[in-house]
């Protein structure tokens, strides 16, 4: 049955209260706890996975003891417990597989894309847009390089944020178009959202004419990808010194987001945020409603702090599909909740939005 009307309210309550949301792990637990039971009635798929586990809602007492659906599940199974027709929105992933199945999909009623919104939208302000006082829309010039695609998770966390928290309309440019993007670029202050293999591939073409501009003061580049994209690996120190030569834009004002079709919230890089160069190598940062841990690839039990291993998710504002998400994705965790990302863990497909920049440069 679908999640209670109480629980959607309370966890839109918390999101509302942005970064100064509870962070203690007694609130967080207790809601979890609330959305897993929610889930584990309205999921058959999951009911049965966590029954074989013996995870049963009754026996639960903290979030960690929540079984995590790998990553894969979403393209075996519709983990959707919000059913609506036709859904508000699906999500695919960007990535191939070697047998040839379908992506994973990410099914939203109304009521999830709203509670997806209402996540993304304070943390992409506070790390994004750290300077713009609550209630107020940024001057920047939002430049989209990309391209758009309609099931696209990243394309549409973009379009949400341009819409709510820029003063202007953005502005979308192809990754092959660089003497259009180039004009954008000269007429002030901007934020550049964009992948990794779309930024890189306009680099070329702007190194290739002798291209380079001083962006204004503020000016700042959103990035994602790293390493999910199958045409290779773009080193981010490199990026950043090909970013600086060309843009002007300090590492101060290069963030880097995380995030996965699979959830409704996004990680990002502190710098902006806390008003000075995060040292290499940089950690991301999440929302209070969520929480992270790194698994033993092997036996997918906690590992210590410090120690290398697989990503685990637990995601609040996932209350329509699962909660906690096993990624693929190898990290190593800290006292503070934040995590460093260290790549894919070997074997696994490619995947990523930087892909669709990746197929339409093909």
């Amino acid at each position: 049955m679908p999640a209670s009307v109480d629980l959607d309210r309370d966890l839109r309550g918390w999101f509302a209260q942005g970064l100064a949301a509870p962070r203690d792990d007694a609130a967080f637990s207790a809601l979890a706890l609330r959305v897993f039971a929610a889930q584990y009635d309205a999921l058959a798929p999951y009911r049965d996975y966590c029954q074989r586990r013996g995870a049963l809602p009754t026996r639960l007492r903290h979030y960690g003891e929540i079984p995590a659906v790998p990553v894969q599940a979403f393209r075996d199974v519709r983990l959707w417990s919000e059913p609506s027709e036709p859904p508000a929105a699906v999500f695919r992933t960007s990535g191939t597989t070697t047998s040839g199945t379908r992506p994973g999909e990410h099914y939203m009623s109304a009521e999830g894309l709203a509670r997806y919104e209402a996540s993304l939208l304070p943390t992409f302000r506070a790390f994004v847009l750290p300077d713009v006082a609550e209630g107020e829309r940024s001057a920047l010039a939002p430049l989209i390089l990309g391209t758009e695609a309609p099931h696209s998770s990243l394309w549409h966390m973009v379009s949400v944020a341009c819409r709510e928290l820029f003063a202007r309309a953005p502005a979308w440019f192809s990754p092959a178009d660089w003497a259009a993007f180039q004009k954008a670029l000269g007429e002030g202050a901007a934020c550049v959202m964009t992948t990794d293999l779309a930024l890189d591939a306009w680099l070329e073409g702007a190194e290739a004419h002798g291209f380079s501009v001083r962006l204004p003061q503020g000016s700042r580049v959103l990035h994602t990808g790293g390493a999910k994209g199958r045409k290779r690996t773009i080193p981010t120190d490199r990026l950043y010194e090909r970013l600086q030569n060309v843009l002007g834009v300090p590492a101060s004002h290069l963030v880097n987001e995380y995030g996965m079709t699979e959830l409704s919230s996004q990680f990002y890089d502190g710098v902006l945020r806390a008003g000075a160069d995060e040292k290499s190598p940089r950690r991301k940062h999440g929302a209070p409603w969520v929480r992270t841990c790194v698994v033993d690839a092997q036996t997918l039990d906690p590992v210590p702090l410090g120690t290398p291993g697989l990503l685990r998710i637990f995601d609040l504002a996932n209350l329509g599909s699962v909660m906690a998400i096993q990624t693929e994705d190898r990290a190593i965790a800290f006292d503070d909740g934040t995590f460093q990302l260290l790549g894919r863990a070997e074997g696994s497909e490619p995947r990523g939005c930087s892909l669709d920049a990746e197929a339409a440069l093909a």
